[in-house]
């Protein structure tokens, strides 16, 4: 009598797993993954999935996740998906059809008690800069074997926010003697967006302190390239303060006591670039105060060489932001003027 051989469980302990594009750039790694399960029947799995560190583009980071996970040829299911993001929690759900033509998947994400400051730390960005707490979800649906088929949508709430040190607007707060820009206290902050493919739309991204509105819509590419819609509204208090002349680019808003003035935000991600300051005093004078205060310097042409080494030291306009266009430097705070 021949017996053939029985799996009864599939266990996995400390392995680790890595995802390419097609380009061959990592899109996720998971380390320190422990699986236990066992096997109802040739074809259906129940067990635990564990997670030490999941890491998604190297820019955002879910440690000590676990789910139950169901596996039949149908689907392959992690029902009750629990992480930690920033100190925060995160909770979720996935369901993938492995079967199915270029394997369909859904997802479902919920976040809260995230710190801001740890997240954009990890991401690559400056720590204390923003401050605060945020919570928000996150539901997309696409293709595994298409990346272009994503789409999606989510929001991100920001509480007990604060902004402070941020280079352009203490920058603005120096100019304009506005000491609220330096520090901004935020009584509300969100972002609003959808997914679609490889880009990232954004339908409404708000900062709103007592006496100051930031706001834009706009795209924002996989790769982190900017193309914001945006827009700097003060109230009657602040515009008060202002000089005449750039009082005078506010204009009335929508909102009754509120003056805006619009302006883009492009480059990228980690160097994003404005005309804001072209819009508030116009381009000659906002490059004299970049110049000043030592905002975008970077070497000349090669082939101004030369000459620039035999003229005055002098500061010149960054490579990397349009004419008009101030880089928004992280790492630089403006000092205050004599």
């Amino acid at each position: 009598m021949t017996v053939a051989p029985e799996v009864q469980r599939l266990n996995i302990e400390n392995g680790n797993f890595t995802f390419l594009d097609r380009g061959g750039r990592m899109l996720a790694s998971f380390t320190g993954v422990d699986f236990r399960s066992s096997l109802r029947s040739a074809f259906a799995i129940r067990g635990k999935a564990k997670v030490a560190k999941i890491s998604l583009r190297d820019r955002f980071f879910l440690e000590q996740l676990q789910s139950p996970l169901r596996y039949e040829p149908d689907v392959l299911e992690l029902s009750k998906i629990s992480a930690h993001a920033g100190s925060g929690e995160v909770n979720g759900y996935f369901a993938m059809q492995p079967e199915a033509e270029d394997s369909p998947f859904t997802t479902r994400v919920t976040f809260s008690n995230v710190l801001a400051d740890q997240i954009i730390a990890d991401a690559g960005g400056s720590k204390g800069i923003v401050q605060g707490k945020l919570e928000g979800s996150f539901q997309a649906s696409g293709e595994t074997a298409d990346p272009d088929a994503l789409i999606g949508k989510g929001e991100v709430f920001l509480r007990d926010g604060r902004v402070q040190q941020y280079s352009l607007l203490v920058l603005l707060g120096q100019i304009l003697q506005i000491e609220e820009l330096r520090e901004l206290h935020l009584e509300q902050a969100h972002v609003k967006y959808h997914v679609k493919s490889d880009l990232i739309i954004i339908d409404e991204l708000l900062l709103h302190s007592a006496n100051i509105r930031l706001s834009a819509s706009g795209t924002v590419t996989f790769d982190g390239k900017l193309k914001l819609n945006s827009q700097l509204a003060i109230n009657e208090k602040i515009r008060g303060q202002l000089f005449k002349a750039i009082r005078q680019n506010f204009q009335p808003t929508n909102e009754p006591g509120y003056f805006a003035l619009d302006f883009q935000v492009a480059g990228n991600v980690d160097r994003p670039s404005t005309n804001l300051m072209d819009r508030l005093v116009g381009r000659d004078l906002g490059n004299v105060i970049n110049r000043l205060f030592g905002v975008g310097k970077t070497e000349r042409p090669k082939k101004k060489k030369k000459r620039a080494e035999a003229a005055t030291s002098t500061a010149t306009p960054s490579p990397s932001a349009a004419p008009g266009e101030t880089p928004l430097n992280f790492a630089t705070t403006p000092s205050p003027s004599p």
